[in-house]
């Protein structure tokens, strides 16, 4: 029991024994959240006022001097002077496959491609650049004047391997053209050109826009030397289209290459297949934002450049897209629609007017939860201070013995009552200054009354 007695004689380490842990955790909570915040506070300044070089954005742009080759270099002019952030390197590449595999590779961050090729998952489009013509053109006299006349006859197609080389047997499959039965020779353009102009070959194809200037040229020359060319329609080009969704119907106007003897004589049906600009998924939105944002808002300086810039079209999405939209062309295209707190603004003005209720409701639950504990408290200091004014009035010895015992049980009670939280530190504090207080006046009354009896 003596033992006992001095384990409660100070109710100060008792309280420092009970609240170390806390205490301790809370110290180390402080500190910690401290240093988070300064931490924060030094990388936060050092992070906004880095130095950043521009973002180098690598695009594999098509064939040199192709149409999307060009288109891509206009770009990247009009870029350097509107964006202080973005630098596009333009880079000549085969054709769309090898640009799919290159972004594949992460060699490359954009790509020119047609919307028929086949891409993997984490390809997103960004906007549609320009239709490309699947397009026939024959001497006038090689008696060539529809596509099934082509058997038998020489004709130069793109080069091997190459996207063009198999749209010509998408159009050849589609009429039963044989592999042995048309002369079929692969070579660049610009080496058909020469070699129809010459008689070497009898027509060729080609998948091109209406503008591509190489194909405007083989006109200019054909007219500059006298020679008659026939530009051949591909009349069953919506059956195409059906069998390829792929694949659209276009329509070439009367004239489109020459006008004086117009070339075409009428308006033409044509296979068309869009010219898109993709990037990889990965890519920053932001980044891609911007380039968006250069493309449509300047799109009068890319078009003074360049005319076919004019074809540049934010993609259908009612239409259905064989490529996904980058989340950072989305985020441009839709710069004008409400934002979600726009939209939402009545659900959460409610909601927020409901939290500001509960939390009324919490503060006033708190407050009364406190009023308890202090209650609670002050009717303990009430039962000390009843102790005190008992051993002032007593003489006897044995009523002080008890009077501590009260006061050793009633400090139990409030030191459970802690450890339970029905009761505050702070109110514990001012308790245990009491109890103290008692407690030595309770020693000084033993003493007078031991004094007197001497």
């Amino acid at each position: 029991m003596v033992g006992n007695k001095n384990q409660w004689s100070d109710p100060s380490s008792r309280v420092a024994n009970i609240n170390t842990k806390k205490n301790k955790r809370f110290r180390l909570f402080a500190v910690f959240l401290t240093l988070l915040l300064v931490g924060s506070s030094v990388g936060g300044y050092f992070y906004i006022n880095r130095e950043l070089g521009p973002i180098v954005l690598k695009i594999g742009a098509g064939p040199y001097r192709s149409d999307s080759y060009e288109l891509m270099k206009e770009v990247a002019e009009v870029v350097s002077r509107h964006s202080d952030r973005i630098v596009v390197d333009v880079t000549a590449t085969l054709d769309s496959s090898e640009n799919i595999s290159l972004l594949n590779q992460g060699k490359m961050d954009l790509a020119t491609i047609r919307s028929d090729t086949p891409v993997i998952n984490d390809v997103r489009m960004i906007a549609e650049l320009f239709p490309d013509y699947f397009q026939i053109i024959t001497r006038a006299d090689s008696g060539i004047r529809n596509v099934t006349d082509l058997e038998g006859k020489r004709v130069a197609i793109p080069l091997f391997g190459t996207d063009e080389f198999r749209s010509f047997w998408i159009v050849g499959d589609h009429y039963d053209l044989s592999i042995s039965g048309v002369k079929w020779q692969a070579k660049s353009f610009a080496l058909a050109s020469e070699e129809l102009l010459d008689g070497r070959v009898d027509a060729l194809f080609t998948v091109r826009s209406l503008r591509d200037r190489l194909l405007l040229n083989l006109f200019a020359d054909a007219q500059l030397k006298k020679i008659k060319m026939r530009y051949l329609e591909i009349d069953q080009a919506d059956a195409i289209a059906i069998k390829r969704p792929f694949l659209q119907t276009g329509t070439v106007p009367k004239g489109a290459f020459l006008g004086r003897t117009p070339t075409p004589r009428n308006d033409m049906k044509a296979v068309v297949v869009n010219r898109v600009l993709v990037t990889r998924e990965d890519l920053d939105e932001e980044v891609i934002r911007e380039l968006t944002s250069v493309l449509f808002e300047h799109r009068l300086d890319l078009t003074i450049r360049f005319a076919l810039a004019s074809a540049i079209i934010r993609p259908d999405l009612s239409a259905g897209l064989s490529v996904p939209l980058h989340l950072g062309a989305e985020r441009y295209f839709n710069r004008d629609q409400p934002s979600f707190l726009q939209e939402n603004a009545e659900p959460i003005a409610l909601m927020i007017t409901v939290a500001a209720m509960l939390g009324s409701g919490l503060i006033a639950l708190r407050s009364r939860f406190m009023s308890t504990q202090k209650d609670r408290m002050d009717s303990y200091n009430y039962i000390l201070l009843d102790i005190a004014e008992k051993a002032r009035a007593t003489t006897n010895p044995n009523d002080i013995k008890e009077f501590k015992g009260e006061m050793f049980a009633v400090l139990e009670k409030v030191v459970r009552a802690l450890d339970t939280d029905e009761v505050t530190e702070e109110g514990f504090q001012s308790f245990s200054l009491l109890w103290e207080s008692v407690r030595e006046m309770l020693n000084d009354r033993t003493n007078e009354i031991a004094a007197k009896k001497v």
